[in-house]
């Protein structure tokens, strides 16, 4: 792994002076970032993290580089590793990118990827459909003309802390569907409480109770053109007492 520190003193401070609400630091820092030291298998989510944190009122933008484009990390500081990862891929380039009045600033780093494949990857795309080689996904995207349809759905396990708080919640969950009807992935992007406002906390077992339950649904899946595609495609699963 390799990762190049940003010094964001000059950005922190003008962000202050914008009424950004950030908190200028006393010296300048150099950020960071870091996730588990080991090589990544396919079809991982590795969370990523800045040390030392951003400073409150700064946003922090999520991404990775495939070629010369750059792409959103979803959900942000999570990389999804891609399904099929053959051997002499390159390590995967991911960054965060802090803007605010006009400046930006950027940390980057790298993350060795371990050749292999999920499990059923290799009956899940349609002729003309690939897997990305730097992220979780397919390339050239995600079109089709007949949405997937719900065929076997699996009752998610309401977790017993959460239904003893009472915590309710419908979560929306990101299923990546192949040709065949079964899932190969799945994960809960995040929710926000306005355009500029903070992700809303998810009860992380809740979450995990909603993925495991959508990891075993079953669809009738999409077509284009008459033709079974694989796509990701959200489907809610709800805890109410």
């Amino acid at each position: 792994m390799r990762t190049t520190p940003v010094l964001l003193m000059a950005l922190l401070s003008t962000v202050m002076q914008a009424g950004g609400g950030a908190a200028a630091p006393k010296e300048d820092v150099r950020y960071h970032i870091v996730f588990p030291r080991h090589a990544v298998r396919a079809g991982e989510h590795v969370r990523l993290r800045l040390v030392p944190p951003a400073p409150k009122g700064i946003r922090v933008l999520w991404g990775f580089t495939s070629g010369t484009v750059e792409f959103a990390l979803t959900p942000p500081g999570v990389y999804r590793a891609p399904y099929v990862i053959p051997v002499g891929t390159p390590p995967a380039k991911v960054s965060a990118s802090f803007s605010g009045s006009g400046s930006r600033a950027r940390v980057t780093t790298e993350i060795e990827l371990m050749p292999g494949s999920v499990p059923g990857a290799e009956d899940c795309l349609s002729p003309g459909q690939s897997f990305s080689t730097a992220a979780g996904g397919i390339e050239p995207g995600y079109s089709y003309d007949q949405p997937p349809e719900l065929i076997r759905r699996v009752d998610a396990v309401y977790p017993r802390s959460a239904f003893a708080r009472g915590v309710e919640s419908t979560l929306t969950v990101q299923a990546f569907i192949c040709r065949t009807g079964r899932v190969l992935d799945a994960y809960v992007p995040p929710t926000y409480l306005d355009p500029r406002g903070e992700p809303i906390e998810r009860d992380p077992k809740l979450v995990e109770a909603a993925l495991a339950a959508v990891r075993q649904y079953v669809f009738r899946p999409a077509t284009l053109a008459g033709k079974p595609v694989s796509v990701y495609f959200a489907t809610p699963v709800a805890f109410r007492r």
